[in-house]
């Protein structure tokens, strides 16, 4: 497991996600993110797939926040 720093590309505030190089060559030869990072939280997920933090991302879409 590594380190990542992960800026956000709307706050850009850095975020530091921790996963392996392994689980990520999964998910870039398409397993779905979920199943390549269980142990991350969505938040975290969301970084790694738009760089885009959850507050940003509960800013922009709002009504995907309210659906769950």
């Amino acid at each position: 497991m590594e380190d990542h720093n992960i800026i956000c590309r709307v706050c850009d505030v850095e975020h530091i996600v921790t996963f392996s190089r392994e689980d990520f060559v999964k998910w870039v030869a398409g397993a779905f993110i979920q199943d390549a990072f269980p142990y991350l939280t969505a938040d975290e997920r969301e970084l790694i797939q738009s760089t885009m933090c959850g507050k940003c991302f509960d800013k922009i879409y709002p009504q995907m926040e309210e659906e769950d």
